[in-house]
């Protein structure tokens, strides 16, 4: 195969390339510039007929399930001669090997992203590839090795079109310390034998590499595909300009072109061609997603700089980055960045749909610009557990519409501690958000019903029956079903309470901050105002059991001191015990990991019916599903507050809480029954079978 010299036969050609032999025949004589015999018997020069089949792309529905898009015939011939050479051979472990001769260990992010580089031009750009290895001197000196690693990231920048925009100086190849110039030498050599499963191998490698640290997030394969699903029913005439304003590694703009490559997949449209224009603050970031979508058989234009395309775009998909209290403007920005039929599928955290101001959700909503909002499991990413929704969106109607809202927190397949979808996965998805009406885990919302949530945009939410008023047939079927084991209070059937956030009604507060509570801890046996500190265990059953609490020194902390009628809530870790502060606690302190909610207007709202409310099943579960997740699960002030509950006057609340408080009553009196007939048990048998005691002969019979 390295032998200039050596000849291939034109059925060989044929079968190396995987075509007829009526192929290459076609070759030599519709085109003038395939290479002629070199002998009688019409044998080819095996290298130049490489170089003419570089430059041609194998259709889609000819190539392989290993061969990605971009892949040429020249491709798939070198892989089966190395097949055929050398079949045991991996070059990418030998590649690796040669990683510490760079200054580094063998998988540093900096000698993969070179190794990505140079396998990149080979594969991807022939003429800059070869003017990159005729340049390769036999010999030189560390500085020259590392004049050439800046070279190698040159030619790339140049092979994408994107010199002015893209800077080598802080290219991560030019961290590289190469010891000496042969090893430079040996890895452009080695380089020159792998093909595009290689490619796709390092770049794998190399994202695994850099989300170790958890800085720095791609896009799982599973959420690409389900967000690009998402968009292969909508109609398409003529060329199709996909806009990412935060590529990342270029994943969602390669997984579309991908899926507009299939026939199978974008059957009846009349998507003409693909245009992609990918953005990125961090140029060696956005270098990648070049050298991706080129992979892909798309080049894309590249900017540093944000600027939506003139006009809109026919598609936008992005994944931008979370936090920070970002991702409003994200939103606004996708939205306004759309053609006129445009649709934008954009990845959001769970906490989008309700944490903070509902600004940007009420407006999404009234206008019309939300189509639907897909809840994924927590699981997807494989460096945090954040859990996350894929809002479909689309330039704003001026009209309020209804809303889809899915939940497919609980669809895919575990594998280790991350989740994954496959196809079933992704098609159910897609049949949840168009199907008609309500169907399992998909809800159609109306404006009004989402107004009445104070504009919650979170999927499970909209699940729940608990938030939803029951027609009265329903409710009272219900209850009559209870009734018949349960003496329940009387009562009639109404149309539901109003609802308030819980922001309007509370004042809601973390408690003492860690490093103050443990100063104070410290000097409790010093001098001070003493008071017991009420951990998370010391909750029980709705009120606060501290018998044994630490003490504190309460005098630099008035304002956590608690009051009586203040609610607790455990808000991190194993959320759902709340407890009423009662007259004993007033004046104690809350720990670090508790929530204090104190009842802005008594006269409004009674603690107890507050603790009531917090306590429902239905609503911790959705504080659950509120929390953030990171490494544990937590709450923060202000996603709380967001929570809608029921305000019935407060003359109700308290006959609500006597009518409560009966059932637990009732409860109580039976457990106390319970009891007794469980400790009566054994004493009764133990005196029955010795004879101590005999059953009359009634109770015999």
């Amino acid at each position: 195969m390295s032998d200039s010299t050596a000849t291939v036969p034109q059925a060989r050609l044929a079968q190396l390339a995987g075509v007829a032999r009526a192929a290459v025949t076609q070759w030599r004589t519709r085109h003038a510039d395939f290479p002629a015999p070199v002998d009688a018997g019409g044998d080819l020069r095996l290298a130049d007929v490489i170089a003419w089949l570089d430059k041609r792309p194998i259709p889609a529905n000819r190539r392989g399930l290993d061969e990605p898009a971009g892949v040429t015939y020249g491709d798939r011939v070198r892989r089966r001669l190395r097949i055929a050479d050398d079949p045991g051979r991996d070059r990418v472990q030998e590649l690796a090997a040669l990683g510490t001769e760079f200054g580094g260990n063998a998988f540093r992010a900096e000698f993969l992203y070179l190794l990505l580089c140079l396998t990149y031009l080979r594969l991807y750009d022939h003429d800059r590839w070869s003017r990159l290895t005729r340049s390769v001197p036999p010999d030189g000196d560390p500085g020259m090795a590392r004049r050439l690693l800046r070279g190698v990231v040159a030619l790339a920048d140049e092979s994408l079109a994107a010199p002015d925009l893209i800077s080598t100086s802080d290219a991560p190849p030019t961290r590289l310390r190469p010891r000496a110039f042969e090893p430079v030498r040996k890895v452009i050599a080695l380089v020159a034998g792998l093909g595009p499963a290689d490619f796709a191998r390092l770049r794998a490698a190399y994202l695994r590499q850099v989300s170790i640290g958890g800085y720095v997030i791609s896009t799982p394969q599973g959420v690409a595909r389900t967000m690009v699903a998402l968009l292969v029913g909508t109609p398409v005439d003529g060329d199709a300009l996909i806009y990412d304003p935060f590529a990342r590694f270029g994943e969602l703009p390669a997984e579309f072109v991908r899926a507009a490559g299939d026939p199978a997949v974008m059957a009846g449209d009349k998507l003409a061609a693909v245009r992609v224009r990918a953005e990125h603050p961090d140029p060696a970031e956005l270098r990648l997603a070049g050298m991706w979508l080129a992979a892909s058989g798309t080049p894309a234009e590249l900017a540093v700089t944000p600027a939506p395309p003139p006009g809109g775009a026919t598609f936008v998909l992005t994944n931008p980055p979370f936090g920070k209290h970002v991702e409003d403007t994200w939103l606004r920005h996708c939205v306004n960045s759309l053609a006129e039929e445009g649709r934008a599928v954009v990845l959001m955290p769970y906490g989008a749909g309700f944490a903070g101001k509902a600004t940007m959700r009420r407006e999404l909503v009234d206008q019309g610009a939300l189509i639907a909002v897909v809840a994924l499991p927590a699981r997807m990413f494989s460096n945090t557990r954040v859990g996350v929704c894929i809002w479909l969106l689309r330039r704003p109607t001026g009209r309020p519409a209804a809303v889809r809202f899915v939940d497919a927190r609980r669809r895919g397949q575990a594998k280790g501690l991350h989740v994954e979808f496959d196809a079933t996965d992704v098609a159910s998805i897609v049949a949840a958000v168009t199907a008609q009406g309500r169907v399992e885990c998909s809800v159609l919302a109306t404006p009004e019903d989402i107004q009445a949530r104070g504009y919650s945009l979170h999927p499970p939410e909209y699940q729940d029956r608990m938030f939803t008023p029951s027609p009265a047939d329903v409710a009272r079927a219900e209850l009559e079903a209870l009734a018949t084991d349960v003496d329940l209070p009387s009562y009639t059937t109404g149309d539901g309470w109003p609802g308030r956030p819980l922001r309007e009604l509370c004042d809601i507060r973390n408690g003492v901050p860690h490093r103050s509570l443990t100063a104070a801890v410290g000097r409790a046996g010093i001098a001070g105002v003493i008071v017991p500190v009420v951990h998370p265990r010391h909750l029980r059953s709705g009120i606060v059991k501290a018998a044994g609490a630490p003490l504190a020194d309460a005098a630099s902390l008035e304002p956590y001191r608690l009051r009586a009628g203040d609610v607790l809530w455990v808000r991190t870790g194993a959320m759902g015990q709340a407890a009423l502060v009662g007259d004993d606690q007033s004046g104690w302190l809350p720990h670090t990991n508790l929530l204090r909610l104190c009842v802005i207007d008594p006269g409004e709202l009674d603690p107890a019916f507050l603790l009531a409310f917090l306590l429902q099943p239905a609503v911790l579960a959705r504080i659950r599903e509120r929390s953030i997740r990171s490494t544990t699960t937590s709450l923060r002030p202000d996603i709380l507050g967001e929570l809608v509950m029921p305000l019935p006057p407060l003359a109700a609340q308290r006959d609500m809480l006597a009518a409560l408080d009966a059932l637990d009553d009732h409860a109580a009196s039976l457990q106390r029954r319970l009891d007794a007939v469980r400790a009566a048990r054994p004493i009764f048998g133990q005196h029955l079978i010795d004879g101590t005691i005999v059953l009359t002969e009634r109770e015999a019979l």
